[in-house]
This record gives C-alpha cells, sequence and structure tokens, in this order.
C-alpha cells in the first residue's frame, strides 16, 4: 500500500504520488455549511472532504 499519511493514504490527484507526512499539499475543499462541518485530523478530513489533492509539484 505504500506509506501512509498518518494511517490514510492521501494521493496526488494529477499524478497519483503517494503523499506522506511532511509533504507540502494544496487540497480543493468546498466549505460546507456549519452543521456539516468537518472536524477530527487533518489526514481524515482531507480524505473524506476535499474535492482534489496536489504535491507540491503538480500544484506549481
Amino acid at each position: 500500500m505504500g506509506l501512509n499519511f498518518f494511517n490514510i493514504e492521501l494521493i496526488c490527484s494529477n499524478c497519483g504520488k503517494t503523499l506522506k507526512s511532511g509533504d507540502e499539499i494544496v487540497a480543493h475543499i468546498t466549505l460546507p455549511s456549519e452543521k456539516k462541518m468537518p472536524v477530527g485530523r487533518m489526514d481524515r478530513v482531507l480524505s473524506k472532504h476535499s474535492d482534489k489533492v496536489y504535491c507540491k509539484k503538480c500544484s506549481e
């Protein structure tokens, strides 16, 4: 499965690189309503709620 980003695997939406702890990333998230505001560990929130996640190389 590759390296995990705090136990949740995040993958770059463009190149498919597995993102790991310490990697710089850019995430696109649609702001939810106050009732559905995501709360919790960043890796879980990003994996569940982000529209796209890019590694530093693909975000430039």
